[in-house]
């Protein structure tokens, strides 16, 4: 064959796989245009349709995701009240016989606003001590039951234990119950027994006792 021939059967040779790469590429171009048409109309008639259910194994994920995320809120310990008295709302318990004093209202007024408490003898007492001042003033109060005639020994050992110790020796026995120092607005429920007989009850900040804030516990 002359080299004429060849170069003749060669260049057809290179048209013939040119047309070829060429038809090639144009089917696959307009095959991937159908396939694109194809993707677009399915996409837009699933647009139409409600959204499918999801499946159980989906559902049950979001549940469980929702009810891990829950939140009980806080403790009812934990807000919306002035006052820090876990014991006043306790269930009274039979033989349980409930009593309540408190403080006067002024900021100057050092007295209780009962002066006389009773009880049966016997009996377990629960008693709410209330600091009505106005917690502005920041007047403390407590409620400290003595023995009879130990008035005095008790308020000096509260102004030797000090501002540090809230102005009261919890080991002094000559104290037989009581309340915690406390700011206006607050109270204090307390649980306690003690024997037939005529008791006192004062409070240990400085001055208060001397001015007049006193009271008698009779259990009879």
């Amino acid at each position: 064959m002359s080299r004429t021939m060849q170069a003749r059967d060669a260049a057809g040779g290179a048209s013939s796989w040119t047309d070829a790469r060429s038809l090639t590429r144009r089917r696959f171009h307009r095959v991937m245009g159908l396939g694109v048409c194809s993707a677009l109309l399915a996409a837009c008639s699933d647009a139409g349709k409600p959204n499918a259910a999801p499946s159980s194994g989906a559902a049950s994920s979001r549940t469980a995701s929702s009810a891990a995320s829950t939140s009980t809120g806080p403790d009812p310990d934990e807000v919306g009240t002035a006052t820090l008295d876990p014991g006043a709302s306790a269930p009274v318990a039979a033989g349980v016989v409930k009593l309540e004093v408190g403080s006067a209202s002024g900021a100057r007024e050092f007295r209780y606003d009962k002066g006389t408490l009773e009880a049966p003898v016997g009996s377990k007492i629960r008693l709410k001590f209330s600091n009505h001042t106005d917690p502005k003033d920041e007047v403390g109060h407590n409620w400290v039951l003595v023995k009879a005639g130990q008035e005095s020994r008790v308020v000096a050992s509260g102004q030797a234990a000090g501002d540090d110790k809230d102005w009261l020796d919890v080991h002094d026995p000559a104290i037989v119950a009581h309340t915690r120092l406390i700011e206006g607005g607050q109270s204090n429920t307390i649980t306690f027994t003690a024997p037939a007989g005529t008791y006192t009850y004062l409070c240990t900040f400085p001055q208060h006792f001397a001015a007049g804030e006193k009271g008698t516990l009779v259990i009879k």
